[in-house]
């Protein structure tokens, strides 16, 4: 960790706030109230997610829900890689963390009375910014179990193990980049893979309830409903 005078530091902090308080925002509750006049909280599993938005809201907000969520854990990190690579200015901390508080943020929400959702849309975010490789190898796992089992909690699940996996293989085979465009097949660094790890444990407690409602037999599944209709 190099030397941080108090100007880093306090744009640090400054970013660090930011990301969080963006990552606060409910989109889930204001999208589904300002377009279909529903309180998401009260429907469904009560989670302010995208996976509740697409089941209370519909499929085309639900995932304009999504869309938000994901875009939460990357703005900021979009914002500092551009003053990164102009020269404005370069953060002396990894830019994970910047991620991490607005993954907090949307899990334990300023503006919910720090309730939230699972933040596996906005994680999704971090992880796409930073590493694409896993991330796409995470969307592709998330789908195949979904397509397969229905069950979103599942498919989660997978595809959070998913990064955690194609992460430490990455960093095992130790490739860093060299231009933009090896930036998409450059491996993390042992802090980020690390914190990979930590953030996939976190997520997978969040799902403690739907792993007993899967054991229950009363989890909720997209597969289910399609073939009642």
């Amino acid at each position: 960790m190099p030397n941080i005078n108090a100007l880093d530091a306090c744009l640090c902090i400054i970013f660090l706030v930011l990301s969080y308080i963006i990552g606060s925002i409910p989109f889930g509750l204001i999208i589904g109230k300002k377009l279909k006049g529903i309180d998401i909280r009260e429907h469904g599993s009560g989670n302010i997610g995208s996976t509740n938005a697409i089941r209370v809201l519909g499929k085309k907000v639900g995932y304009l829900v999504f869309f938000c969520d994901v875009l939460k854990g990357m703005l900021i990190i979009i914002l500092l890689k551009i003053l990164d690579a102009t020269n404005v200015w370069t953060t002396p901390i990894e830019f994970f963390f910047y991620g991490a508080a607005a993954i907090i943020g949307h899990s334990f929400s300023i503006f919910l009375e720090f309730k939230g959702g699972k933040a596996v849309a906005t994680s999704l975010g971090v992880v796409l910014i930073l590493t694409p490789i896993p991330a796409v190898a995470c969307l592709i796992v998330f789908g195949i179990i979904l397509l397969i089992s229905g069950y979103v909690s599942l498919a989660s699940t997978g595809a959070t193990l998913t990064v955690v996996i194609t992460a430490w293989i990455l960093y095992a085979i130790g490739y860093q980049a060299t231009n933009f465009l090896d930036y998409f097949i450059s491996s993390p660094g042992l802090l980020v893979a690390s914190c990979y790890t930590i953030l996939s444990s976190l997520i997978i407690l969040k799902h403690t309830k739907n792993y007993k409602r899967l054991l229950n037999g009363t989890e909720s599944s997209f597969k289910k409903k399609k073939e009642e209709k």
